[in-house]
């Protein structure tokens, strides 16, 4: 049964509101609240267990409390409390936008500046997600919410507002398998690690795929558009770790010394996306800056906070500056500030606890202690143990936490 009906009046924490229609997702509504606004309320999926307080939500809710003032993530105005008598489940409130990257990238192809806008924005919110110890783990084009996109005519990029959607699998760095086939970082690929860095991948092939769009608009990127067989997520998964290890050469990569990689073609020469990026109408700024952020070993890929400082996001001007803004043992050095990865930020789930517990109780968890799952739709995920990232020694290096 659905956990939303058209009309429903909801109530939360800090008003009410009347349940308008869906937004393509039976727990994913339009409701207009007691102030006259239009929001957005969103519900646990119907294949979440209620037995056990919703975890997959109740994780989503956490790190949507956990973010409420960041500016780089989509909002969280209210919270929904379950009604207990009625099995009604928990539900957030959350700011409204008018289109995502992916539809607003279906529609006409991005200017420079618009790219560099919508760039700033992920940035943000990436960088926002990394201060606390934890990683997006699923960027892709319709999870970044948009505002201000003109469909008529390419602007300056001045309107645009771009922030982080769905938090329903940020975690903590661990070992397992997350973010989409095309947007997945070598590390994970080939050594089932995530953390950070590997967000700063997915972020750089979002923009490389809007940069290719302004040439080949039908076509969607690299590593999305490959010859996958009959299109299986296996034949998929296997052509694009294919393609990366051939592009990189990965078997010759110090980081990844003794991991099973896949056969490397002889006749595919080093570099070659580099060269394909060229004949798809990127110019040799684009190619640069791709080349800095798109680094096989996680550990020299740049973070937010460095990109953030270049001149290609801040001016569009050439990449020299590349070398002053780099990543040393993973974390970026940039005059003036400091590491984007912190081994000393507070515990996402210590920050949230008291709202794990409100859920817990108000929802009859039959094992109140059970941890909290992580899943999704776009991704296949293992039973994933917490770690601990360690950026700044010369190899990355997971530790278990101690018990609680």
């Amino acid at each position: 049964m659905a956990a939303i009906k058209e009309g429903s009046q909801l109530k939360g924490e800090l008003q009410s509101y009347l349940a308008v229609g869906p937004l393509g997702q039976d727990n994913v509504w339009t409701a207009v609240g007691d102030d006259g606004k239009v929001f957005v309320v969103k519900a646990p999926t119907a294949n979440d267990n209620p037995a056990a307080s919703y975890p997959h939500f109740c994780h989503e809710m956490i790190m949507h409390e956990l973010f409420k003032s960041s500016n780089g993530i989509r909002k969280q105005v209210d919270r929904i409390p379950p009604v207990i008598n009625s099995g009604a489940p928990p539900m957030l409130v959350l700011e409204i936008f008018e289109t995502t990257l992916w539809q607003a990238r279906s529609k006409r192809p991005f200017s420079k500046d618009e790219i560099r806008a919508v760039c700033c924005g992920i940035l943000h919110g990436l960088q926002q997600v990394h201060e606390k110890g934890l990683v997006y783990a699923d960027l892709k084009m319709p999870n970044v919410m948009l505002n201000g996109f003109n469909v008529g005519a390419p602007g300056d990029g001045s309107g645009l507002v771009a922030k982080l959607g769905d938090l329903g699998i940020v975690m903590p760095p661990c070992n397992g398998k997350v973010q989409p086939v095309a947007y997945r970082a070598p590390e994970i690929y080939f050594k089932g690690e995530i953390a950070p860095p590997a967000d700063i991948w997915a972020f750089g092939l979002v923009c490389c795929h809007l940069l290719e769009a302004r040439n080949r608009f039908s076509n969607t990127g690299l590593y999305d558009d490959l010859d996958t067989g009959g299109g299986s997520m296996p034949e998929r998964e296997q052509a694009v770790r294919y393609a990366i290890a051939d592009d990189y050469d990965i078997k010759n990569v110090d980081y990844y010394k003794g991991c099973a990689l896949p056969y490397q073609h002889a006749n595919h020469p080093k570099g070659h996306q580099w060269s394909e990026l060229r004949k798809r109408g990127l110019d040799e700024k684009d190619v640069e800056f791709l080349q800095w952020v798109l680094q096989p070993d996680p550990t020299k890929r740049p973070t937010a906070a460095a990109i953030l400082k270049s001149n290609w996001i801040n001016t569009g001007t050439d990449s020299s500056s590349f070398s002053d803004i780099g990543a040393v043992d993973g974390t970026a050095e940039v005059k003036g500030a400091s590491p984007v990865m912190s081994t000393k930020a507070p515990s996402p789930m210590q920050s949230a606890a008291p709202l794990r517990q409100l859920i817990e109780a108000t929802t009859h968890s039959s094992n109140p202690t059970a941890p909290i799952a992580v899943s999704s739709n776009t991704t296949s995920t293992k039973s994933l143990s917490s770690k601990t990232y360690q950026p700044a020694s010369s190899s990355t290096k997971f530790t278990s936490p101690p018990a609680s």
